[in-house]
């Protein structure tokens, strides 16, 4: 009788034991993404693990984001956009994930003509890029951490001249931009602009900050249309710049940033058709997003969130955990939760 109980409360503890196991969860933050949901009618943002489970709504703007930019362990989300109703220009908006229900803060005020790109530090400040009526240079602007939060921030100039996309380095001392002329590093402190090469845009630092991964586009032969490709250059010899074929297309590149081990360089494809009126649609342009990685090392490509219907204009990485409730059960795709609010909150 002894040794029976005996077997009975192992079984009992293996249980216990097997159950447990099931339900442990990994005390590290799984890697997600934060990014504007691909209907330009109903911009809204969304978190997600990096294969749409878990999707869930952090908030709606009242913004037309073109561009977003967070850093890993930071609450805050940047955004570049087109204020709707009466606002006309493009701004830079900050939302504080943890005071969503405050709003969004402007920083920009309409004070500047056409903001183009802005991006947010380690640290909290914020640098941008202007040009007067989207025409005419302006230069590049930097926030200062401690005047971000207030009423009307003030803005001090950087660089006078054109300037196109902005990143900052992730020792928070220099940005990279990119103009008509190639790609250029500005010391914050100095104000000392270097080149770095005599084409290129969009230009992103790479995790570690020693490297750049941007954007060239060649002209076709004989005046045929254009090609884009990803290239990258290390900062410490910048004369070794990599160009990765395989990455040639003659759709628009959209977006450019880097995967968050620096591995590889991710980018956006943008493939549009015209959807006719009567044909299912409500007719005009329908853009469909192809998310692709680079390898950095072998040139190799791979696709991404492709359980994102529709895939992914704009997005950042983060690992933090937002204190959200999600909209649907976990195990919820982004896919799936998109057919569900089509079709009246049920699966098909």
């Amino acid at each position: 009788m002894t040794r029976f109980f005996e077997n009975c409360w192992k079984m009992c503890c293996l249980s216990v034991f097997s159950l447990c196991a099931i339900f442990t969860v990994d005390t590290l933050p799984a890697e997600e993404i934060i990014f504007v949901s691909a209907d330009p009618q109903n911009q809204e943002i969304w978190i997600s693990k990096v294969d749409g489970r878990n999707a869930r709504k952090l908030f709606n703007p009242p913004v037309l984001v073109m561009e977003i930019s967070i850093r890993e362990g930071d609450r805050y989300i940047l955004c570049v956009g087109e204020g709707i109703e009466d606002e006309t220009g493009f701004d830079v908006y900050l939302f504080d994930t943890q005071k969503l229900n405050k709003g969004r803060k402007d920083l920009t005020w309409g004070r500047f003509s056409f903001v183009s790109d802005a991006a947010i530090s380690f640290s909290g400040d914020v640098v941008f890029a202007n040009t007067i009526f989207n025409e005419f240079p302006d230069g590049i602007y930097l926030i200062p951490k401690h005047e971000v939060h207030e009423p009307i921030p003030k803005a001090e100039k950087l660089f006078d001249g054109e300037a196109r996309y902005v990143d900052w380095a992730p020792n928070g001392q220099e940005v990279v931009f990119s103009n008509s002329e190639g790609i250029f590093l500005l010391d914050i402190t100095t104000r000392q602009v270097s080149q770095i090469l005599e084409y290129g845009y969009r230009p992103v630092f790479s995790p570690d900050g020693k490297k750049l991964a941007f954007i060239v586009d060649t002209p076709g032969e004989n005046g045929g249309k254009r090609y884009s490709q990803i290239g990258v250059v290390p900062l410490h010899v910048p004369q070794n710049v990599k160009i990765f074929e395989r990455t040639e297309t003659r759709l628009p590149l959209h977006y450019l940033t880097w995967t968050p081990d620096g591995t590889s360089i991710a980018y956006v494809l943008v493939e549009s058709t015209f959807d006719v009126p009567g044909g299912g649609g409500w007719g005009g342009i329908v853009r469909e997003y192809s998310n692709l990685a680079v390898s950095v090392e072998d040139g190799r490509l791979r696709r991404m969130f492709e359980d994102i219907e529709g895939g992914i204009r704009v997005w950042e990485w983060t690992r933090d955990s937002f204190p959200l409730t999600p909209i649907a059960k976990f195990t919820t795709t982004w896919g799936e939760l998109k057919r569900e609010t089509e079709n009246g909150g049920h699966h098909e």
